[in-house]
């Protein structure tokens, strides 16, 4: 029991210490550039194989979204997890790794609204199963439709 419960705190300590240090390191200003523009530090933040970017809190447990093309597409975008989850500080903080629920989540019958807040309507194919955008355009772990 002790040895469980020491490497449950462990884990959790090592997330917190994690997500605490990619955050102070995104806040930082005061290290040298070493001629970087702004533009420059700006563009890494939202590249996908920076380990400190912009989702790099989100990717300590979700590692696989980094190459997922959904994330891929909306952080070239400056599309962050935070704009869709919100902030989900509880879940990232989770010490019984996803008990807790990111602040936002999407049923399947929410998928297109949330999409339709930025992005257009368009046409589809005709499907015997009712189409979401994720369907197409990355599962994002959004259940598909039972046939």
């Amino acid at each position: 029991m002790a040895q469980k419960l020491g490497k449950s705190i462990g884990r959790c300590l090592l997330c917190v210490v994690t997500l605490a240090a990619m955050f102070l390191a995104s806040l930082c200003s005061c290290s040298p550039s070493g001629g970087k523009t702004a533009a420059d530090e700006n563009a890494e933040q939202f590249d996908e194989t920076n380990p400190i970017g912009a989702n790099a809190a989100c990717y300590v447990c979700h590692m696989t979204f980094v190459k997922e093309e959904l994330s891929k597409t909306h952080l070239k975008a400056k599309i962050t997890c935070v704009r869709c989850h919100g902030v989900s500080a509880g879940h990232a903080n989770d010490e019984d790794i996803g008990a807790t629920k990111p602040d936002i989540t999407f049923e399947r019958n929410g998928v297109e609204a949330m999409c339709l807040e930025c992005h257009k309507r368009h046409d589809v194919e005709e499907s015997e199963t009712e189409l979401v955008c994720t369907d197409c355009h990355g599962a994002h772990r959004i259940r598909k439709a039972i046939q």
